[in-house]
């Protein structure tokens, strides 16, 4: 930009932009409000105006700190999302965005400064290190934040992009077929343990934890045959003595029923007509959870883990993540030629895509039977060309 007077630069779109020296950043650094007009008369009487009346309610948004930002972002939008979308914000917020950023004004966020400040994280983390794909997150919510100040604001400075990071697109390493077996045969012979019962019925659905917690025996119609999701039961951070729900010991976090992870995630799934007969033997009232806790009527996702390692041990089956039956129920959809539509409504998925990326993992008998068609399909050409050479001789 060209300069043409004090703090006043013309813009390469042919306006004209002024700051004006409002004071100081808590950094000790000087702030500035900006103002745009077509003509230089024009944004000089802007700034004028502002030495002598002070800064509009609009033209706070150039001054407002990325802590203030922050914090009227949390309690603006906390309206639009879930318990748990709301506590992990507040986390990465408390966490990492004040104390590294917090100082700063919205305003003052560039390029340099936001790379600076992904580099940063890992020093700052009280773990070793963060992984990249966290990190990433992380930046993905200042954005948000910076996002939202310059619509509230109406803020002509756009703050950069989310530095780039390099994360690792990496496969699941699914638990060996003969483990699955020896564990499906294990809940089998224990169907009268309710725990037992919803995992075999994790492991023929592909749902997640917090949706199996959730689940009471309302939500099956075993004469069609079908199950509907319609909740997610997950323990959540919890700010104040206000929240409903039931909190732990130390107040910190609650549990709290909320609806599943996406639009996408209600959906009704159709059971295996053996899974359906297990079940109606097995039923229950309408109003009973099919997994029960100890001191409450359902049991929470960190119980249900907890009690799925025990089985695991007892089977003397190599420990693995409750969320990998999951993974292993829609790999093994694909192997058995389940088309992918299908499975991604099955699986609560808002995109095929989505399925396809995090999901779906070819087997090595599937890559190797690939290359042993290829293979025979190379012997098959040759054979043909040779017939042909020797028809022509």
């Amino acid at each position: 930009m060209a300069r043409t007077g004090n703090n006043i630069y013309k813009r390469k779109d042919g306006r004209y932009e002024g700051r004006v020296l409002i004071g100081k950043t808590c950094r000790r650094k000087p702030r500035y409000v900006y103002v745009y007009a077509r003509t230089l008369k024009e944004v000089k009487r802007k700034m004028e105006e502002i030495r002598e009346n002070g800064i509009t309610e609009k033209e706070k948004g150039t001054d407002i700190s990325m802590q203030a930002a922050a914090e009227e972002w949390l309690r603006r939008m906390q309206e639009n999302w879930k318990p748990t979308t709301c506590g992990m914000y507040r986390s990465v917020v408390s966490h990492y965005v004040i104390p590294l950023l917090g100082d700063y004004a919205v305003t003052e966020i560039g390029k340099e400064l936001f790379e600076e400040f992904a580099r940063d994280l890992d020093g700052y983390s009280q773990k070793q290190s963060l992984s990249e794909r966290y990190k990433k997150y992380i930046c993905s919510i200042v954005r948000q934040i910076m996002d939202y100040t310059e619509n509230a604001y109406q803020l002509e400075k756009k703050g950069p992009p989310v530095p780039a990071f390099r994360v690792p697109r990496q496969a699941a390493q699914l638990p060996p077929k003969q483990d699955l077996l020896r564990l499906r045969q294990y809940l089998l012979e224990h169907l009268e343990e309710d725990t037992c019962l919803g995992i075999l019925v994790a492991m023929n659905t592909g749902i997640r934890i917090g949706e199996l917690c959730a689940l009471q025996w309302g939500d099956f119609d075993l004469e069609s045959g079908e199950l509907v999701i319609r909740r997610n039961l997950q323990r959540v951070r919890s700010e104040d003595g206000t929240d409903k729900g039931q909190k732990d010991a130390a107040g910190k976090t609650r549990v709290c029923m909320q609806m599943p992870k996406t639009t996408s995630s209600i959906r009704v799934i159709p059971l295996a007509d053996g899974l359906s007969d297990i079940l109606r033997a097995f039923r229950r009232p309408p109003e009973k959870y099919l997994i029960s806790g100890k001191k409450k009527a359902w049991s929470e996702a960190r119980t249900l883990q907890y009690r799925f390692s025990a089985i695991l041990k007892k089977c003397g089956i190599q420990p693995f993540h409750f969320h990998l039956l999951r993974h292993a129920f829609a790999s093994q959809c694909v192997e058995l030629g389940c088309d992918i539509k299908s499975l991604s409504e099955i699986l609560g998925h808002s995109s095929v895509q989505i399925t396809m990326n995090i999901y779906v993992h070819s087997s090595t008998k599937q890559k190797k039977e690939l290359m042993n068609l290829v293979c025979r399909l190379d012997e098959k050409e040759q054979k043909t060309d040779s017939g042909i050479v020797n028809d022509a001789i």
